[in-house]
């Protein structure tokens, strides 16, 4: 799992002067699970979530740890799925 976010001068792209990424991946193939992030130009929607490669979502952004608190709820119930 890998989890960052950067406070960066508020633009076009980034209005909240925040730019993050939160995923989760199988560490076997490095292929995504799940993700959340900010970059539109991928997604057409700001504030997204991906489930594996090529399904994406738009997902309501409150503050940067809320995001990342439900981020970390999503990834242990996948878990708790994957491994009852």
């Amino acid at each position: 799992m890998e989890a960052e976010a950067f406070r960066i001068p508020s633009s076009e792209s980034y209005p909240k002067g925040i730019k993050y990424s939160f995923q989760h991946y199988d560490p076997e193939t490095g292929k995504t699970l799940l993700r959340y992030d900010n970059h539109s130009e991928h997604s057409g929607t700001r504030h997204h979530k991906h489930y594996g490669e090529d399904d994406t979502r738009s997902v309501r952004f409150q503050s940067l740890a809320a995001h990342f608190k439900k981020f970390m709820k999503e990834v242990k119930m996948r878990e708790r799925e994957k491994n009852p």
